[in-house]
């Protein structure tokens, strides 16, 4: 059994007017609540705890554990201080982008947990809508093509490294950075700059955590046909679906398998269609 299962036979569907306490200090509450909203909940921002303690961009605090144990880590914490039966938790991280691998990509990870019946809810975005990006400057002018590239100041940016003592995060404003540059830059040969990820000052992921809220708000609908808890959704795919002109196995999923996150109810759907041959490796490699 899961650590999240439940002996709950039958659970009812979620409630009307819910609040949804929201564990964040970066303004996060206004980037779910119009997905969430249609569904009952009212979404409150409990920002009396600093999530920086769970990791920064920046480095200064390194996270413990995976997205998703930090994510659902802030949502049990968000019940527990805000006194509520559901707690989000959200967390994003950045590597390389699933397709090509050479592009930075923004993953957003939004945690709904049920403190009643002690189950997370998980929905997960990804875009290579991202500006995240870090840059050593040797002159204003490879500091303003950066700018430039990372749309500051619209977007905010770090200054320095979290040692060195001229180390500021939320730069927002033109004039005094460059006052900042030239001053350094007469004194030594570069100047580390990177973008501030944090979700308040940065647009670009702003609009990831949205499409996030809206998968959960999909998640939340999809009720388990067993015990009706809400989170009933693909959990993983079994690929090999067939090709429709060779006949062969390709990395298309073949099948669907949805699983209810409380009481652990397995469907398995099958793909009926065949694959296009332009997804089938032996047709075209």
């Amino acid at each position: 059994m899961s650590a999240y299962s439940t002996h709950h036979q039958h659970i009812e569907v979620l409630p009307r007017e819910q609040r949804v306490a929201f564990l964040t200090c970066h303004d996060k509450v206004r980037l779910v609540t119009e997905a969430l909203a249609p569904l009952g909940f009212y979404v409150d921002a409990i920002s009396s705890y600093d999530t920086d303690h769970f990791g920064t961009f920046s480095r200064e605090v390194e996270r413990r554990g995976s997205a998703h144990d930090t994510a659902l880590e802030k949502a049990r914490l968000a019940c527990s201080l805000g006194g509520a039966r559901y707690g989000l938790g959200s967390e994003g991280s950045f590597g390389r982008d699933p397709h090509l691998g050479w592009m930075p990509w923004d993953y957003e990870i939004l945690c709904l947990w049920d403190d009643h019946l002690q189950y997370p809810i998980f929905a997960v975005a990804g875009s290579g809508a991202t500006n995240y990006a870090q840059a050593e400057v040797d002159s204003l002018q490879a500091a303003d093509a950066f700018m430039q590239r990372v749309r500051f100041p619209e977007h905010a940016l770090i200054l320095g490294r979290p040692a060195e003592p001229w180390f500021r995060k939320g730069v927002r404003d033109p004039d005094w950075l460059r006052e900042q540059l030239q001053w350094l830059l007469a004194r030594q040969p570069k100047v580390w700059l990177e973008t501030d990820m944090r979700a308040h000052l940065n647009p670009l992921r702003q609009g990831v955590i949205r499409e996030a809220a809206e998968q959960l708000a999909k998640h939340l609908k999809s009720c388990c046909p067993s015990c009706q808890a809400p989170g009933f959704v693909v959990v993983r795919s079994e690929p090999g679906l067939l090709c429709s002109s060779c006949g062969l196995s390709t990395p298309l999923a073949t099948a669907h398998i949805r699983e209810c996150p409380a009481c652990r109810h397995q469907e398995r759907s099958t793909v009926t269609r065949l694959a296009n041959p332009g997804n089938c490796e032996h047709c075209n490699p």
